[in-house]
């Protein structure tokens, strides 16, 4: 596999999983289904697709895939966290 490749499945496994976790609180299901859901989902690919291009040559997949997922799922960022360089839109 590609490092795009890798990067890719990374952030899926970490995306469902974390849907998977967020599920079983009804509570906490029902204020962030946003994050889980199609729609937000959907958005994301969008970010996720234009950031697998642009991973630099010093991260691996994996740490990359951690980076994405800890800024892009509202529930995973750290307070003041900001945004990778590597992937904001210019």
């Amino acid at each position: 596999m590609s490092k795009q490749e890798q990067f890719l499945w990374a952030v899926q496994t970490i995306m469902l999983t974390n849907a998977v976790n967020m599920s079983l609180d009804a509570d906490q299901a029902r204020q962030k289904r946003h994050i889980f859901s199609a729609t937000g989902v959907m958005g994301t690919l969008h970010d996720v697709l234009y950031a697998s291009e642009r991973i630099p040559d010093s991260l691996t997949a994996v740490d990359a895939a951690n980076e994405f997922c800890g800024y892009m799922l509202e529930n995973l960022r750290e307070v003041g966290a900001k945004l990778p360089s590597w992937f904001a839109r210019a």
